[in-house]
Parts: structure tokens; C-alpha cells; sequence
């Protein structure tokens, strides 16, 4: 029950980025996100002894580092929300993280790249759970 409400939580809140993404400032990216169809998902729980500095390294890190993995096309990464509450909405996690791709051969790539292993090194001491959702974008 509870990883359906996750992932539920994880498509939802893709789809609302993905569509809220012009109100804030866009990653630079060599292609705009409309064209980048495959989404990944990670949902971050950190264990209770993480650093006090450990949710904001995580986030400053993955805008620092793996934007600069070329298959990118799109980031977004935070808390979870302190204004949803209720219904399915879970809120049992640190941080959430959306990467945007062209297609599985960049998702591939960029689990493949030395930017996301020192990124993975880093900070895989303070994850407890991870929780990865990957789908891709279907027209009607």
C-alpha cells in the first residue's frame, strides 16, 4: 500500500513539474524538456544519523553534478512539499529527485557516468531507502 502511494506521489508530482517548469528558472540543457520523454525518479530516505548538512548537500549536489552529465535534459530535485498533506499524498522522505531524458541510452549513460558514481559515493552513506520510478512520457 505504502509503494503505490509512492509511486502515485512520484507520477504526480513528475507530471506537476513537468508542467509547472516555466514557472522557475530552467536548467540550461542542450534540448528543451518537452522533448525529453523518459523520466526518472528517485525518492530519497535518509537514515536518522545523516549529517544536519546532509539534505542540502544532496540537492546543491545533484544541481552541481549531475547537471553536467550531457544526456541530461532536465533536473529537479527537493523536500517534499509542507503544503501537501492528506489523501495519498506521502511524505516519509527526505528528498525527491526528477531527471529528464531523451531516451533509455541516456538514462544508461548517465548511470554509467563517473558524475553520478562520485555522486552515488558521496552520499550513498546516508540514504537508508531509494526508491526509483522510471517511465516514459505516452501521448493519448
Amino acid at each position: 500500500m505504502i509503494r503505490k502511494a509512492i509511486l502515485f506521489l512520484a507520477l504526480a508530482a513528475a507530471l506537476l513539474m513537468a508542467r509547472d517548469s516555466s514557472a522557475e528558472a530552467p536548467v540550461e540543457t542542450k534540448k528543451a524538456v518537452k522533448e525529453a520523454p523518459l523520466t526518472h525518479v528517485v525518492i530519497f530516505q535518509l537514515k536518522k544519523d545523516a549529517g544536519a548538512d546532509a539534505i542540502e548537500s544532496i540537492i546543491s549536489d545533484s544541481h552541481e553534478m549531475l547537471t553536467k552529465i550531457p544526456t541530461v535534459r532536465g533536473l529537479k530535485v527537493g523536500r517534499p512539499s509542507e503544503k501537501s498533506k492528506g489523501g495519498p499524498v506521502v511524505q516519509d522522505y527526505q528528498v525527491g529527485l526528477l531527471v529528464m531524458f531523451d531516451d533509455y541510452d541516456g538514462l544508461k549513460t548517465y548511470n554509467d557516468h563517473e558524475q553520478h558514481k562520485d555522486y552515488v559515493k558521496k552520499h550513498g552513506k546516508d540514504f537508508d531507502k531509494v526508491l526509483v520510478y522510471d517511465f516514459v512520457n505516452q501521448a493519448k
